[in-house]
Parts: structure tokens; sequence; C-alpha cells
């Protein structure tokens, strides 16, 4: 169910925090669900001073600190609503009260805060809109009601002081939400939705390969998404290429960044790889060569920050080194697993992924990159690993790859400066 601007705010005493595919992780759940309420801790730490969490099975319950009154002040239910569709591992959050184990808590929760709700939904929705439902979660089966009997009990009531509303069980627009469980009920009227997935850093960690196109952002979101927290390393050719390239990949990052704990961000000069193929290879399998190079380059940071994969955006057929034959061929020159998580999205999917999380505008932005710079007139799309092999014999390969690490920089998302990153020199390369 979407957000919904309309809704009023109330003196809510309690936040459900909804998870759904941690459920199914049997023995594992509790590590999951730590890291869930970390998650929120982290992201609502600035509105929620002290806040207090308890977790049922399915359910995070969050309450405000005392200093409220035990009450959600208004800054906090604009938090949620902000940050919560930043936050993987979240299904659905609902403010809410949280009260008594009795039909009588529930009834007198229900009718001193629904007037308010249905006033502001009868200004703001058509006659034909208005509908409405009472859903009810009986997890305890103890309760002395029934599901269909405590939602029929309530819409007599509510259809009789307010005839302009109609039933709709399958798509109401004005929903309530009872959750019966042992420890109490739970009543809402609005679900704001997470993102969904399993909780950030409870999948490890990988380094993103990210340019400034629509691909590969949303290919780091599916990752994190995923639960693995993903730093970014980015190639450039300088002075080919102009500083705006370096600063909208910092953009992007610090977007993704939202979505994760912070990612860093790494940029390689590839100029001086790119200059001796442009000058001793044949110049149809220099987009292999270069992405063969860039595996091994990024295979050197992220052993530095002990990442345990490389993430590409590449999508299958979508260009001439995204063929199959061709990625097997820059696989090879890989230490790393390398991961695709776009490989089979159609363009439309990954473009409306793109909207969703706020890079698609940023990444439409035009500006040059690496893989424009000596970019072959007719690229091969299917090349032989061994030709590719003997074009690299041509070159100085462990020379050419050091110049390109003596030249890689740290960024600042914040600052855009770059800063040196001699560390990576100490690392061994793959050959």
């Amino acid at each position: 169910m979407s957000m919904r601007p309309w809704q009023p705010f109330l003196p809510y005493n309690a936040v459900c925090c909804r998870y759904s595919e941690i459920g199914t992780k049997g023995r594992n759940r509790g590590s999951f669900v730590r890291r869930l309420v970390e998650g929120l801790g982290r992201s609502l730490g600035e509105s929620f001073a002290s806040p207090r969490f308890e977790v049922e099975r399915g359910r995070v319950y969050l309450y405000p600190g005392r200093e409220q009154g035990g009450l959600l002040t208004r800054e906090q239910w604009e938090a949620l609503r902000r940050e919560i569709p930043n936050l993987p591992g979240i299904a659905s959050v609902s403010p809410g009260w949280h009260c008594p184990r009795t039909l009588e808590a529930l009834q007198e929760y229900v009718w001193r805060t629904l007037p308010q709700v249905v006033e502001a939904f009868l200004a703001t929705h058509s006659p034909e809109e208005r509908t409405y439902a009472m859903r009810v979660n009986r997890c305890d089966k103890s309760f002395p009601l029934h599901s269909d009997e405590i939602e029929k009990g309530f819409a007599e009531e509510v259809f009789r002081r307010w005839p302009q509303l109609t039933l709709d069980l399958k798509k109401p627009a004005l929903r309530i939400g009872v959750d019966l469980r042992p420890s109490g009920i739970f009543v809402d009227y609005e679900r704001i939705p997470g993102p969904g997935g399993l909780p950030a850093g409870s999948g490890g960690q990988a380094l993103a390969l990210l340019s400034g196109g629509i691909d590969s952002p949303v290919a780091c979101y599916e990752m994190i998404r995923r639960g693995t927290n993903v730093d970014f390393v980015t190639f450039h050719s300088a002075p080919y290429t102009p500083e705006a390239g370096l600063t909208k990949i910092c953009d992007l990052a610090r977007i993704l960044n939202h979505f994760q704990h912070r990612g860093r961000v790494v940029a390689v000069n590839l100029l001086p790889f790119q200059k001796a193929v442009r000058d001793n290879c044949e110049e149809k399998f220099r987009t292999v060569l270069y992405r063969r190079s860039m595996m091994r380059l990024a295979s050197v940071v992220a052993r530095h920050f002990q990442d345990e994969a490389l993430v590409t955006g590449e999508n299958l057929g979508q260009v001439a080194s995204q063929t199959l034959t061709n990625m097997r061929v820059i696989q090879e020159a890989s230490p790393m697993m390398i991961l695709r998580p776009l490989l089979v999205y159609d363009k439309l999917d990954i473009m409306a992924v793109a909207r969703k999380i706020g890079t698609l505008d940023l990444s439409q932005i035009p500006v040059p990159d690496s893989c424009t710079i000596f970019a072959p007139a007719s690229p091969a799309t299917a090349a032989s690993l061994a030709l590719v092999k003997a074009n690299e014999a041509r070159l100085d390969l462990p020379a050419l790859l050091q110049e390109c690490l003596r030249q890689t920089t740290i960024m600042s998302t914040v600052t855009y400066q770059a800063h040196p990153f001699p560390e990576l020199l100490e690392q061994p390369l793959a050959l």
C-alpha cells in the first residue's frame, strides 16, 4: 500500500516494522533481525534520541523515548516517511498504537482516532474512491473473537457513522490494520513501503565498477538491497575526460550511500593503459582489453578493502563488450568473482529502478567517460581469448597497471577532493 500524503498526524505511541524475506531464514533469523534493528537505529538516530525496540516473530516494534511522553513527534513521523523507503530489509512500516489485548481497548483506540482519519480521507477522495476495509491479523488464537467477527462488528458502526464509505476487501483506499498478538494489539491506518530485501551488511562486502551511466548505479542498489555493503571504483582518462565525470560519480555514490553504510569511492586513471593499447594492439579488441584491465585494477582495490567480489552493471547483449563470448574473455582476467545483477533485466526495468532510487536524472546528464576514449569503430563482439592474450603480450602489463595505480585517488563524496592512494601499490597484481 502506497504512502498517503493526506494522512493526518496523530498521537501514535508505537511503530510496527515488518520484514518479509528475513522470516524465511530459520535459525539465522536472529542475526538478520539484529542487523535490521541496527539499521533502524542508524537511519532514525537523529530523530529518535533513545528509541526502544521489541522484537516479535515477523515484527520489530519501535517505541519513542520517554522524553516525548511516549508519543511520536511530528519530526519522527516525517523521518519515518523519509528514511524507511531507503532501508533494505524493511517490507513496510506503520505508525500506530500498541494497546492492551482486549476488545474494549481496541474499540477505545479506534473510535478515538478514526474520526480524524475519516475526515481527512473524505476531504481528499472522490465518492467513487471512498472505499473501506478493516483487516485483522489474529496471530493470537486465544483471543475470544475471530478475525471476521471483529471486522464485521466494526464495519456496522463505521457505515452507520459514515454512510459515504463503501466496503472493498481487496484494495480499500482506507484501511484499518489490526494485529492481534500475545503481547497486545497493534492498530494502524497506513503502511509506508520499504525496499524489502535483506538488511545492510548481512550479505558481506563487494566492490562495484561505477560509471556515470544508468545501469551500474542500479546494479549497486540491487546488491545493497540483498544486504551487501558496496564500495565503488570508477575509471577515468584525465586529461581527456573532464573533472565533471568524477563529480558525477561522487554524486551517484552519495545517493547510493543513503541505502547502506558509507561506501568508499576510488578513481583510477586508465589513460596510460589506453594509450598503450591504442599504439600496440588491434583496434577491434580495444574495448575488451580495457575491460580486462579494469577487472585487474578493480581486484587490487577490492583486496585492499577486503571486498569479496566485483559488481558490474553488465546487461547481456546491450553493447559489444556484453556478449556472452566477450564477458567470458573479460572474466578470465579477473582473479575475483564477478557479480552481474542486471544481466537479464530489460532496459525499461533498469530505468524504472533508477527513477525510483533517484539516480536516473543524474545518470542521463551527458559527460564523457573513459569508455569513449579511443573507442574502436567496429568493436569485436566475439573476441577470441587466444587473440586477446596475444595482443596483451605486446604490452608491458605490470608497468602499465602500476602506472594506473600510481595515479589512483580516493574521493570525498562531499567535497569532491581527490586524495592519493599509494597503499594500492603494495598489493600484488593479477596478470
